[in-house]
């Protein structure tokens, strides 16, 4: 199951596998906002027969697979329309074709999921449920321990704060656990934590059940996915844990910027709606509609949104709107700003004298340094 930023993971054509992974490398530690194509080779001269075919074969697959099939319909009204009077006439570039593809159909649908790609390697298909090849999952395996399944960085800040930089969230919950449970056992001493996706465009919704499992009780439903292809529902709840339990009192706050994207924005917004913490940062960029890449041509592929997250708590997401903050800051102050908030509900809260001390003098000197610099 897909939602994270890179909407391909597949390619097809000689060599291509390599190439592909070597993309996803720089992809999972990339800060996007939207899907995007992270290598997609070189250009080619099309005419109007390629054009034709692939505007035809868009519309199928959003016909097929298209979480609203409503809007699909309104999509292909507004390209059909848009063909007649040879909007796409005078263009004979593949990439040009594919971006400006892109632009009217999400006109019309506000996706940021929905891309149109040429890729001179070739597309490989991803039909609904399909698992990826062998040497792909030997390959991703390999790409998940470099970037350390997506776990940046973590810390113990002043006046025993901790904080935690997730950078991608594409990985499977199994795969993750050791390194999750290594993290969070770092941190299960600290009276605060702070949680940053700020650089995070997204990934799988089993890892975001994963972390929340940490500061939720086990057996809580957080999301639910409705796919239209299969007419199926997903649910995903916290579980049990290897690592120590954070527990679900002691204050959270969830770092977000505008390039903070899809499953990464589920996690900002499970938090929000469980009640388990604050959001702190710049509204996120609004995209909550799961799907995969689907085959048109050879080269030409439509990364097709056939589901759509639904909150237990609210009934609907966050597409289009995107993750609003409790506290609303710049993405680059967010952190200071959560740590002084974090600092502050401390020591409002805290009785001893001696800890009191500590506290004020870790927001003094917090204080200090933001005013001289």
């Amino acid at each position: 199951m897909k939602t994270g930023p890179g909407p391909d993971r597949r390619a097809s054509g000689p060599g291509s596998t390599g190439l592909v992974i070597a993309a996803l490398l720089t992809l999972a530690l990339a800060p996007v906002a939207e899907p995007q194509a992270p290598d997609r080779g070189p250009d080619a001269t099309i005419n109007g027969a390629v054009r034709a075919r692939v505007i035809d074969g868009v519309l199928r697959r959003l016909d097929e697979g298209y979480v609203f099939p409503q809007k699909a319909a309104e999509m292909a009204r507004a390209l059909r329309e848009r063909t007649k009077r040879g909007a796409y006439d005078s263009i004979l570039k593949a990439h040009a074709f594919a971006d400006t593809l892109t632009e009217h159909l999400r006109a019309v649908s506000h996706d940021r999921h929905l891309l149109v790609v040429y890729r001179s390697g070739g597309i490989l298909d991803e039909p609904p449920d399909a698992q990826p090849p062998p040497d792909e999952r030997r390959q991703r395996s390999a790409l998940a321990r470099r970037v350390n399944y997506g776990f940046e960085k973590v810390e113990h800040l002043s006046g025993n704060v901790g904080y935690l930089e997730i950078r991608s969230f594409n990985f499977d919950a199994a795969a993750v656990d050791s390194t999750l449970a290594a993290a969070m056992n770092f941190l299960a001493n600290t009276d605060a934590l702070i949680i940053d996706v700020r650089r995070n465009g997204g990934g799988e919704p089993s890892m975001v059940a994963a972390v929340c499992s940490y500061l939720l009780p086990p057996g809580r439903v957080i999301n639910k996915f409705y796919w239209r292809p299969q007419d199926r529902w997903d649910e995903f709840r916290t579980g049990a844990v290897s690592g120590r339990h954070y527990g679900s009192t002691r204050p959270v706050y969830v770092l977000t910027s505008d390039q903070t994207f899809s499953g990464a924005e589920e996690f900002a917004y499970d938090v929000v709606t469980q009640r388990r913490g604050e959001v702190v940062g710049d509204t996120t960029g609004g995209g909550a509609h799961p799907g995969g890449m689907r085959r048109v041509t050879e080269h030409f592929g439509v990364w097709v949104p056939s589901g759509r997250a639904v909150n237990p708590v609210t009934g609907t997401n966050w597409e289009g709107t995107g993750v609003r903050p409790d506290v609303p800051v710049d993405a680059a102050l967010a952190l200071r700003a959560a740590h002084l908030r974090a600092l502050e509900r401390l020591l409002a809260a805290e009785g001893d004298p001696e800890q009191r001390t500590l506290l004020q003098r870790a927001i003094d000197g917090m204080e200090s340094a933001a005013a001289s610099s």
